[in-house]
Parts: structure tokens; sequence; C-alpha cells
């Protein structure tokens, strides 16, 4: 076990034992799940077997007598023709004659989803292999939160370009700041000046965003902020140890991850247990300045019970790398059980918290981080209405509320004639209960149908050990 990782465990014991330091558990959280991805450095692309590239989408498709979800609305149009015309929305309605030459896909008594986006992923950790399971999954495009430059741009290219099968990507690269040297997916910024240079390589490279961490330092943070919005490139991630959150709701950020490691609500509440009447002015704050939360619930439900030592959710589809990580941050962590404690209630408190923000304005993101991909989407979507969401809000937090954030929207997100055809066609209604997007009984990416069969063959495919 590594110094750091022995570092990270002395630290999380002595924060739950003193009342007024819980605040720092979290972020130590994350720094696990880091010192995890640089000990399994080495497993991130032991799956070399790839699947075949994808044909080219049919020229023309009729998903016929489905009802089609307006994720906007809420809304549900039964009886509804919907024909694909390449990777385009064509038209949609109840009486449309379906053309001679078209392919038919039977949509009765089913319901057509515009496709998933997950928007906190690491394909770097996850590997090339296990992008067929975002599709299997009804993910279409994802937001990657970190990875070397030298293995995401490509990868975004080859998924745009159809010729490896995969979800869209938009990506980060390396995150910047000041983290350990041997921490994976980094550019190292010590200050200012280093954090406004890395901001401009960056942007010239053509990164969609800039992604900040918990050791960004203080003054490389706001330099970021400022070079950002000079550039007209958003800059996302984790509210760094030596900002407050209300700094940061403050700074132009486009989306904070993890309910900044639970210091959204626990900053606010002060030493006490989480206040909605103290944080609503935060709330109120992060909703009117536009800052997006990504909050990772089924992450953090999951990090007790993978720091117990307990195999996290569809284990025998994670790629060798994720399950390396797993592993260490298993043999690094040994928490009392005092500790496990702590973070199962503040997992408990996270749930309230999103529900009260959500009350106030605030939007959100649907998104995984370290779990199972695909699979994991679904189970994130399934946690935020036990936070409090309604199923309709749940489901947009992966289909139109991305699509906004990404300024999208015009093109994607929801289903309309010009819209990608980018879909999921599911077997019960997910507005009922979100639970039924699971039942997917076909995916369409760029307009390419996948069957269940051909889907049971993608996870199949995924499937180790």
């Amino acid at each position: 076990m590594s110094s750091a990782i022995q570092g990270l465990r002395s630290r999380l014991r002595s924060a739950v034992t003193r009342a007024g330091a819980r605040r720092r558990v979290a972020s130590l959280l994350s720094i696990g799940l880091a010192l995890g991805f640089a000990a399994s450095a080495s497993a991130f692309v032991l799956r070399s077997e790839k699947p075949a590239p994808p044909t080219r989408p049919p020229p023309l498709t009729a998903i016929v007598g489905v009802t089609v979800v307006d994720v906007v609305t809420g809304e549900e149009r039964p009886r509804q023709t919907v024909i694909l015309v390449g990777g385009r929305i064509d038209r949609i309605g109840s009486r449309l004659a379906v053309p001679t030459r078209a392919r038919r896909v039977a949509g009765s008594g089913r319901f057509l989803i515009p496709g998933l986006w997950d928007m906190h992923t690491h394909h770097q950790a996850t590997g090339e292999a296990s992008l067929p399971l975002f599709v299997a999954n009804g993910v279409v495009g994802t937001r990657d939160m970190g990875s070397d430059l030298a293995f995401i741009l490509p990868l975004r290219q080859r998924t745009r370009d159809g010729s490896l099968l995969g979800p869209k990507i938009v990506a980060a690269g390396p995150i910047l700041d000041a983290a350990p040297a041997d921490w994976p997916f980094r550019r190292h910024v010590g200050n200012a000046a280093e954090a406004r240079v890395a901001v401009r390589d960056l942007k010239r490279a053509g990164v969609d965003f800039i992604k900040v961490h918990d050791q960004t330092p203080r003054d490389a943070f706001f330099a970021i902020a400022d070079e950002s919005a000079k550039l007209g490139i958003p800059f996302a991630g984790h509210v760094p140890s030596s900002v407050t959150v209300d700094e940061a709701a403050a700074s132009g950020m486009a989306s904070i991850e993890h309910l900044a490691n639970y210091r959204i609500f626990l900053e606010c509440s002060g030493d006490g247990p989480y206040s909605f009447s103290k944080c609503r002015p935060l709330f109120d704050k992060l909703a009117s300045n536009h800052v997006w939360q990504t909050p990772t619930l089924a992450f953090f439900e999951t990090i007790p019970d993978l720091f117990s030592g307990k195999p996290p959710l569809h284990f025998e589809y994670a790629s060798p790398g994720l399950r390396e990580l797993w592993r260490k941050n298993q043999e690094g962590s040994k928490l009392s059980e005092a500790s496990i404690a702590f973070l199962r209630g503040a997992g408990r408190s996270a749930l309230t918290a999103v529900k009260d923000m959500r009350g106030r304005g605030v939007q959100f993101l649907a998104g995984c981080d370290g779990l199972v991909p695909g699979f994991c989407l679904q189970d994130e979507l399934e946690w935020l209405t036990r936070a409090g969401l309604t199923p309709l809000e749940a489901l947009q937090a992966a289909t139109i509320n991305p699509a906004r954030y990404l300024k999208r929207d015009a093109a994607e997100g929801s289903i309309q004639s010009g819209k990608a055809a980018d879909l999921v066609l599911l077997g019960a209604d997910p507005l009922a209960d979100i639970r039924n997007i699971r039942t997917i009984e076909g995916v369409f990416l760029n307009g390419r149908y996948f069957d269940r069969a051909e889907l049971d063959r993608l996870i199949a495919h995924s499937r180790c050990c």
C-alpha cells in the first residue's frame, strides 16, 4: 500500500472524529479514487479485442406505432410514426405513410425517448473496449472528465466519424491541478501563470472544456476562470480545497461535480447537520448563476460498500483497469466502521440536499464517474428519483439537460424533426417508473438501429471473467 493511500486512510479517520472537520471527508474520497487510478494506470488499456466497426446507417427507417416521450413537456404521444433519414429525424406524425423502401421497426406498446448522456466519465480508465457497453445501455453521448490528450482526442474523433462504435464524446483532456506527479490524467499547474498557459494550450489542442480538481491552487483556479472566459471555453469540475463553494458559484464554473464532495451542503451548514435554511442562499446563487450539478449519487452510494470490500454492481462487466482501481481502493482504505457509517450518513443528507436544490431551481446532469459504463447511468437515474426528482426530471438530467448544458439543444436532446436520430426504444413507460429505463428494446445511434439481439451481443462481449 502506497504512503499516499496510507495518508488517505489516516486523514479520513481523523476527519470523522473531529466535528469541525467533517466537510473535508468527501474531498479525501476523490483523492482515494485518483490514487486508485494512479495505482492501476498500467491496466487501463489491457483489453485489446474490439468489435467490428459500425456499418453506415440505413438510409430510411420507420418506427411505427410508438409512444413518443416529450422530455421537455412530459407529454406522451401514442401511436406515432417516426421517420429517420440517415442520422436525422425527418418527420413525426400519427398518420404518416411509411415509405415502401423503409426499414420498419415495430413500436406498438413501446416508448421512444432521446438517447442518454453520461456527463461524468473517464474513458481512459474504463478503456476503449468498454465503449460498446455505453451504447448497449442506451448511452449515446459522454462527457469525459479527465484523460490524456493522446488518448481522448483520437477516441473522440473515431467515435465521431463512425470508425469506432461508441457514444459521442465531449472531452476536457488532462485535469489542471497541482496533484502529485504520479497521479494520471494531469497537467501540473502550480500558479496563475502556468494555469493561463495551460488553458491556452488546451484550447489550441481542441478540447471542449477545462477541468479543475481538488488540488488546483487558489490563484490558478481564478486564473483558469478568467482565461477560460476570455477564450470562450467552459470550465468545470471539483471545487478546489482552497476555494469556497460560494466563491466557486460566482466564478463562472459551468458545472460542479459530486456536490463538491459533499461540501455543497456541509460548508453552508456549518459544524451542525445539514441545514436547508442556512444553505438556501447558496442554492439560490447556484441557480441564478446557472451552475449545473452532476451529483454522481450512485457513485457515492457505492463508496462505503467499496471500502467495505463489497463488489460494486455490475462487477462482471467492469474492465480490468476499473477492477484494479477498485481493488487498490479496497486494499488501501481499511476504514473503521465509524468512518463508513459517517459516509453513509453524508450520502443520506446528500439526497435531501439534492431535493432542496432542485426546489430552488438548481439544474442537474446525470453522471457516473468510476462505475461500470452504461449500467451505472441507469442506476444514477434511479437514485435521482430517490432524492426526490420526478421520473421526468431524472430523465431530463440525461437527455435535454445535457443538450442545453452543451448548447446543442437545437440539434439534440429531444425527439423533434431535424434533430439527431439518437434514440432509445423502451418496453415500458419511464415516466411511470424510472426503472423502466432498463427495459431497452433497441437503440438508434446516428440512425443505425441496434435491436435487442445486437445489444445482447455487445453486452456479452463486455462480460469479463
